[in-house]
């Protein structure tokens, strides 16, 4: 217990230095630390003044339960305290350091005994044996015991030099690099350090910028940008409040994305891939009036393996953002307008009001049409991105007469030859087939096709829902449903945790889709992911029955509802691959020619 006091005590001095010649506390808060959801720890930050130094200060404390299946509470604790040094006058770094410690005690083992958990290995005394560290690895795993990484780190500016500096048991690992013009410092479970990154990104001129990052605990540099991705609705504490979104994009996806209020504050950041979000505690953020939409300003993004051009085309009263994508070279093509799912999205495929929805698998789809030859154009749906009109309150005529209207702007472009098809996904293709009629498409491709009746299919949903507080819930959710759309007058209800407007609730219930697919002329195929748990794979056996000739369906292996493969546990991988759509290209390349 000593020991532990005295670990106790060299973290103390370690932040001393900085408050001791604090002048200013600018700012402090929390952060609650939120894994797939789920409460797991918090962040408590300060930002300071120091005019002494000159210094921009940003420090915290992190505690945070990491998952580790490997430790005896399948978790450890994880204590992190990080200190960002910026000049006060440039904002420019001047140092950053850290440390961290771990355990795997539960309380009552640290009263009992401290070193009861077997699997925890000390990061302070225990002997690093570097000349059999292989041999030592091998006897910690037979032992179980878990290698819990890196004591400290620190990262300088020596000139032009950006020095990285890490401490691991006695090993210390230095990597010098080149210093950056623009450079940020990320680091993992650290999110204070978006604090100066939002001060940043407020003060852009451009919806992008370069943004080169350093990440202390990987001693990585890596190059990005930092991109403004418009003034959206966006979940805060369980409330959808309109904040201004940016997201910080490295190499080919995006690394982590934020939200900062009307006052200029941080108060959401999330990383999507590891399903990790931080929110500000005990702070009503100042929302703002109203959303506005990234509006792309170049009309034409060249991009190498073909060309994209935003457009805004009428549809009644309103015009409906869009994304044309062309085949690389000239000429004219067979043409794909393509009808996303009944749920408020973009023209990518993204829930803007979703952090964890990035994946863009609708836009993958574009551009692997485009490199089979086809054009594509996407949208946005009604009241979503730069699209007009209310999504809660789109009708089942709105949303026919959309695509329509795109189909006919479609039919008049000079590049628009060789046939139109509309491809649609999960209760879309409902639109798209009811749309047919008028498009005249020369085929139809519907994937995740619901072959039954809509309350039948949300019944279907909610009952495969492995957790039963879950099913419970959203069987209660669809019972209350069903008895508002019997309620006369009633206009809007619940279910799913967002608002559903009744009117086109129940035209949508009034529907049979296998009707619907038997009145389709055209060439057709029903494309069902096997694995998808949305529309499940055995509605291609509900509708094969009433197929007549010219209509196919079809089971895509080991895909889900999204389109792309799911990994052993069910989890998307978020990537479109080409063979995975194999099926789907042979079919249109046979029809289309």
């Amino acid at each position: 217990m000593i020991r532990r006091a005295l670990i106790t005590l060299a973290l103390a001095l370690t932040l001393l230095p900085f408050g001791a010649f604090a002048k200013t506390v600018k700012e402090k808060g929390k952060f609650d630390l939120m894994l797939n959801g789920v409460n797991k720890g918090y962040e408590k930050y300060k930002v300071i003044l120091n005019p002494k130094d000159g210094l921009w200060t940003v420090s915290s404390e992190v505690r945070f339960q990491l998952p580790w299946p490997k430790a005896k509470r399948n978790y450890v604790d994880l204590y992190i305290y990080p200190v960002l040094n910026l000049a006060m006058d440039t904002r420019k770094l001047d140092s950053y350091s850290y440390r961290m410690t771990w355990n795997d005690f539960s309380k009552s083992e640290m009263v009992e005994a401290q070193d009861s958990a077997t699997e925890f290995i000390d990061q302070d005394t225990r002997n690093y044996d570097l000349m059999n560290r292989t041999e030592q690895i091998q006897n910690d795993e037979m032992a179980d015991r878990v290698d819990l990484g890196v004591n400290a780190g620190r990262l300088t500016v020596n000139g032009q030099t950006l020095s990285f500096r890490q401490t691991r048991f006695s090993d210390s690992r230095i990597k010098d690099e080149p210093l950056p013009g623009d450079l940020a410092v990320l680091d993992a479970y650290v999110f204070c350090l978006y604090i100066p990154l939002a001060h940043q990104a407020l003060a852009m001129k451009d919806s992008s910028e370069p943004l080169s990052v350093a990440f202390p605990q990987g001693m990585r540099l890596r190059q990005g940008t930092l991109q403004f991705m418009g003034i959206e609705k966006t979940p805060f504490h369980g409330q959808i409040i309109i904040l201004r979104h940016y997201d910080v994009n490295v190499g080919d996806g995006t690394l982590s994305s934020f939200w900062v209020d009307k006052a200029g504050k941080l108060v959401q950041v999330a990383i999507p891939s590891e399903g990790l979000m931080a929110v500000l505690a005990s702070y009503k953020p100042q929302a703002f009036d109203r959303e506005e939409p990234r509006i792309l300003k170049e009309a034409v993004i060249a991009t190498g393996a073909f060309t994209e051009h935003a457009v805004r085309i009428p549809s009644g009263s309103i015009s409906l953002g869009a994304t044309l994508t062309l085949p690389a070279e000239k000429g004219t093509f067979p043409t794909v307008l393509m009808v996303s799912d009944l749920q408020a999205l973009d023209r990518d495929g993204n829930e803007p009001g979703n952090p964890y929805s990035r994946a863009g698998t609708w836009k993958q789809v574009a551009y692997l049409l485009a490199s089979q030859g086809y054009a594509t154009l996407r949208y946005d749906a009604r009241g979503v991105g730069e699209s007009g009109g209310d999504q809660d309150k789109a009708t089942w005529s709105d949303r026919i007469g959309d695509v329509v209207a795109l189909s006919a702007w479609l039919k008049q472009q000079p590049t628009t030859k060789g046939g139109l098809v509309l491809l649609a996904h999960g209760l879309g293709a409902w639109v798209a087939a009811e749309a047919a009629p008028k498009v005249q498409p020369s085929a139809f491709v519907a994937v995740a096709y619901p072959a039954k009746s809509l309350m039948r299919l949300w019944r279907e949903q909610v009952n495969s829902i492995s957790d039963p507080q879950g099913r419970l819930k959203a069987q209660m959710d669809l019972e209350t449903l069903t008895g508002k759309l019997d309620e006369p007058g009633a206009e809007t209800a619940t279910y799913g945790g967002r608002k559903v407007y009744l009117a086109e609730i129940r035209e949508m219930a009034s529907k049979d889709p296998v009707a619907l697919a038997g009145a389709l002329t055209m060439p057709c195929l029903f494309a069902y992911p096997e694995r998808d748990q949305t529309v499940m794979a055995f509605h291609k056996e509900v509708l094969a029955p009433t197929l007549h000739a010219g209509q196919e369906a079809i089971v895509l292996p080991n895909l889900g509802h999204r389109l792309t493969p799911l990994d052993s546990e069910g989890g998307a991988t978020g990537l479109v691959e080409q063979k995975s759509l194999k099926p789907v290209l042979d079919w249109l390349k046979k029809v289309m020619g």
